[in-house]
């Protein structure tokens, strides 16, 4: 399999965001807020796609493709990230999202994103050359195939070419906890999210990252 690292470009956000969906769409902490047939994937089209037009220049999108097409998206955001204002969000048709959406139940969802997050954050504010993973999604009919753990290799090669020298992330995801545990990641913080009635767990994850002899990011 012929797969090529590189930065995502403007143009390329909408195939970006629609891959992350599918990949996101059966997650659990998803369908907690979005249970109805076809509802998470509607919401996580519409909300992927205006942060990836926001956060576009902020955040560092990294993508691999095979035979041309996209195939895994990573979402980074280094030490100097700094948050969109409202404003910007509104400018990149943020509104249009509610237009299509359960608006309360989206405010839940993205309160309650952003509460697990805060542990993530607060370490990067003690830290020094933090950044932070806030996603990396593989193709579903790809997973299982590699690609992931290549993506993430790659990713902290990125992270190392520019500065940094530790990463964070979050899951929600027993299974996804273990995978990253795998590849040298440890638990900092664990909690339990409930929303009416439907509880998932949420662990904070850290690695120290060391010069390797892959192949430097182009």
């Amino acid at each position: 399999m012929d797969i090529t690292f590189e930065l995502m470009k403007r143009g390329e956000i909408r195939e970006a965001s629609e891959l992350a969906a599918r990949a996101f769409e059966d997650y659990r902490y998803v369908t907690n807020f979005f249970p109805g047939p076809g509802e998470s994937l509607k919401m996580l089209k519409a909300v992927l796609y205006r942060i990836g037009l926001t956060n576009f220049g902020r955040s560092h999108f990294l993508i691999a493709r095979v035979d041309g097409k996209i195939v895994t998206l990573v979402m980074l955001n280094a030490p100097d990230y700094k948050e969109p204002s409202l404003f910007q969000y509104l400018l990149h048709g943020w509104l249009m999202v509610y237009r299509d959406v359960n608006f309360r139940r989206l405010n839940d969802y993205l309160a309650m994103a952003e509460a697990a997050e805060k542990p993530c954050h607060d370490y990067q504010k003690v830290g020094k050359d933090v950044w932070y993973l806030s996603s990396i999604t593989v193709e579903p009919s790809l997973q299982g195939t590699g690609i992931g753990s290549k993506s993430l290799d790659y990713m902290e090669d990125y992270i190392l070419q520019h500065g940094g020298r530790e990463v964070v992330l979050l899951t929600n995801s027993e299974e996804n906890m273990s995978w990253y545990k795998k590849h040298g990641y440890e638990v900092f913080h664990e909690c339990e999210i409930t929303y009416q009635g439907n509880t998932v767990g949420s662990w904070s994850m850290k690695k120290t990252l060391t010069p390797s002899l892959r192949q430097e990011p182009s």
